[in-house]
This record gives C-alpha cells, structure tokens and sequence, in this order.
C-alpha cells in the first residue's frame, strides 16, 4: 500500500509543503521523484526516466515502503510467516546507509504524520512510533487495519478488511490526530491498497463483481466518502502497490509492471519486467479463468503471439499466474520460471530455456530430464553436488528449479532450494552458474552452497 502525505511545517507566517511519503505496500516517491518498489527480497530504484537499478538486497520479505520527511527510506520487513518471527522496520538514508529502526514488528500498513511519528498497523490496533523508536498505542478495536495513508491536514485513513456486517461490507476509517475515528466509507469487499493525494481525495483497490465475473478496479473516494471507479485497467498478481506523484500522477505497482495513470485515468506503461531489454518482445499471460491465464510471447507493441508457452509447456491451470520470464540483458535468450501440472499437496516449480533464431524462439535443452518431476535437485547431485550432501534428506513434496537472475547475455544463474523431510524448513539453497555457447548449449561452469547468515538475510 502507499501513499503519498504531505507534510505542513509552519515556518514563521509561511506554510511550506513537504512530502512525507508516496507508498503503497511496496511503492514509495521520493523526494527527487524516483519510484522504489519491492519485489523479492529486493527494493528497486526507477528514475523518473524509468532507468532501473538496485537500491537494497537481502531483505527477508519487505511488505512496504515509506518514506519521512528527510528522505530517508523505511522498509516493513519480514513475513509474518517467518518462522523465527524475524520481523523489524528498516532504516536507509538517502545514500543508502542501513539501519534498524525497531524490531519485533512488520505489517503492510506505515505511514508517516506532519511531526514525523510513524504509525503501523497490527493485529487490530495502530501503533504509533516517534522519531526515535518510542512505540505507543495509537488506536485499537479496529477490524483489521490494512493501509494507512494521512491527508493533508493530519487526518489518518485506515483501509479495514474486518467484517462485522455483510450487509454493510468493509469500509474505510477516518481518524483524527487526537485518535477520534468515524466510517469514512462503507460497502467495499476487498480494501487492500490505499493512497490519498493533496486534494485529500483517496484511491483504494476493491474487488467488483460484474456480469463477466470478479475483478478489481481502482475507486477514487472525494474528500465526503463518494465514491466512483476511477480505472478497472489493473492486473497483475498480488502485492499490489498505489503512490501519487506532485502532479497529481498515480502509480500502480503489481507483481512484474508499474502502470502511470493521469488524472483521467488514461493509462501508460511506466516500467515492466515483462518487456525484453531491447524493447522488442513482451511476455503476456491473457486471463480466460479465475486465477488463470495463457503465458505466450508476444511482438512488442503488437497482438501477434510468436510464442505460445501454454501450448508448449502445459502451463494452464491456478499456477498459470505465478510463471516468470527471467530475459538475458541482450534479449538473446530467457528463462521461463513455471509450475507444470502436480498433485496439489505439492510445490513443483522448473525451468525452461528459449533463444531467439532470426525472428523465431526456440526451446533449449533443460538442466534436468522432463521426468525427474519431486527429483531435481536429485539428479543435479549426480554430477554437479558435493558427496557429502544428501540430496534424499529433503522433501519430495517441494521440488524448485528456476532461474534467478542472468549475469551476463550468457550466464544466467539457477536457484535450488532443499527443504528438510522431516523438519519442512529451508535447510539448503544450491546456486548453479550455466553458460551458453552461441548454439544455445549450456554447461554449468560451478556450484556455490549459500551460506546459513545468506539464508537468514534472505538472499
């Protein structure tokens, strides 16, 4: 969630605005107007042109992002599924220095007030946290806080997924600096993501039903309550992620693209993972289904599919929409992170390899045989893991293969976790580096076991 607060500082007879924070469960502006964005363990820089970098890695699990009104960087992070129940809120200055600001707690709700107090969400309460870490309680009996977004004048907006009564639905808080709450907006079904902008209008995500099916829209909420749709142009698998630049801009974040859209409601791509370094391919996952969606490549800026994965692959089914492309930096060749058909009871997640030919893709040979399905890891062992390592002793109930990342036009590198039989928990993480000849042939030139501080951080 996100959102965008400005700051009013009385400075003599002059009232100066300061943005205190754009954010949106893992979207934040910054002062200079670059979007950072979550994803992984990582947090992202966009400049404005769009320009990617990396500003922080090894992060266990960042729910959001804000930022204070000196510019610097707080990150919620830690899964509330971790099972060490590692969970702080983290620091990082404008030149990217870290540090912990307080530990024990992490939610996708932060949002900074005018005196720069942070207020977190938990449980059924709002925490409030002064500048040097002082935790108090804010308000609580609330149903189930999720965003938090200040208005212009110190007003604290709370999106709250408690049910109490269906016939009403979820709604919208509204709370005053001295802690007085009243419904702001009732009726919505599924409040995630919230934003308000400098008007104290308030965009919020909700889930619509219609006469094709469920979806989700963007709703845009005058300063009264009143609500209209402002866009229905959203997809993308969760988190999602909303922030609203100066002009007036929002900014919607899913799980691969950040969509802008003006004050109509008109939108534009901003960035997107999806779209081949060179600008020329485009990988799409068309919905036909609840959850479900066809994965294919498709001409950059054009509807002609020149690849269809789906067909290819069997990609079909409710795993459809968490498949990845992972593209080379020369646009050459990617990687295609997906889960075939499998027993429900189990994770199966593998790897597939295309290069480009003239104008057409080709698959390449895997890493590992189509029919070591629960078995990968096992027979990467063979030949690539050291002899004291057992590949036997982790489950065959979790069994992942994929690309991580490629650190050339020729060397991407694979990611295989070993989950323990018994115990369920990620005991090992093997990484494999592969080249590619120019033919498309790989060899895996070595192995790295990541070290136990890696896991812990994360990485």
């Amino acid at each position: 969630m996100k959102r965008v607060f400005i700051c009013l500082t009385t400075i003599g007879l002059a009232t100066i605005l300061v943005r205190v924070s754009a954010y949106a469960g893992g979207l934040a502006i910054d002062p200079a107007g670059n979007l950072l964005v979550s994803r992984g363990h990582s947090v992202f820089k966009y400049a404005p042109d769009g320009t990617k970098s990396t500003f922080a890695t090894g992060l266990r699990y960042p729910l959001s992002l804000c930022f204070d009104g000196n510019g610097n960087l707080f990150v919620s992070d830690g899964a509330v599924t971790d099972p060490k129940g590692q969970r702080s809120i983290l620091k990082f200055g404008p030149d990217g220095k870290k540090s912990t600001f307080v530990t024990g707690i992490s939610s996708v709700g932060m949002a900074f007030d005018r005196s720069g107090n942070l207020f977190v969400s938990q449980g059924d309460s709002i925490f409030k946290f002064k500048p040097e870490g002082t935790k108090s309680t804010f308000v609580s009996g609330l149903g189930n806080p999720i965003d938090l977004a200040f208005d212009a004048t110190g007003d604290l907006f709370v999106a709250d997924a408690g049910l109490t009564d269906a016939r009403i639905g979820r709604s919208i808080v509204k709370i005053t600096p001295d802690g007085t709450k009243r419904t702001f907006s009732t009726g919505l079904h599924d409040p995630s993501v919230m934003v308000v902008d400098s008007s104290g209008t308030v965009y919020v995500t909700d889930e619509v039903t219609t006469a094709t099916g469920a979806g989700h829209v963007i709703l845009k909420l005058d300063p009264y309550g009143v609500g209209s749709t402002f866009t229905s142009a959203i997809s993308g698998h969760r988190p999602w992620s909303l922030a609203v630049d100066d002009s007036g801009n929002l900014f919607f974040s899913n799980d691969h693209s950040i969509v802008k859209f003006d004050s109509s409601g008109t939108p534009s791509t901003f960035a997107t993972d999806w779209m081949s370094p060179d600008k020329q391919w485009e990988y799409e996952c068309v919905e036909y289904g609840a959850g479900e969606c066809v994965p294919q490549i498709v001409k950059a800026g054009a509807t002609q599919v020149v690849l269809d994965l789906d067909q290819e692959l069997k990609v079909n089914g409710p795993d459809s929409r968490d498949a990845e492309v992972i593209w080379a930096p020369d646009s050459k060749r990617f990687a295609f992170n997906y889960s075939p058909a499998h027993a429900h009871h189990t994770t199966y997640v593998t790897v597939a390899f295309y290069q480009l030919r003239g104008d057409k893709w080709v698959a390449l040979h895997s890493p590992v045989d189509e029919t070591s399905e629960h078995a990968q890891l096992v027979e990467l062992a063979k030949h690539y893991l050291p002899k004291s390592f057992n590949p036997r002793h982790c489950t065959a109930n979790r069994d992942v293969l994929k690309v991580r990342n490629w650190t050339g036009a020729n060397t991407a590198i694979l990611y295989a976790p070993c989950y323990g039989r018994t115990s369920g928990a990620l005991e090992a993480v093997f990484l494999f580096t592969l080249e590619f000849d120019t033919a498309g042939n790989w060899k895996i030139l070595k192995t790295r076991r990541m070290s136990k501080k890696e896991l812990e951080e994360g990485q």
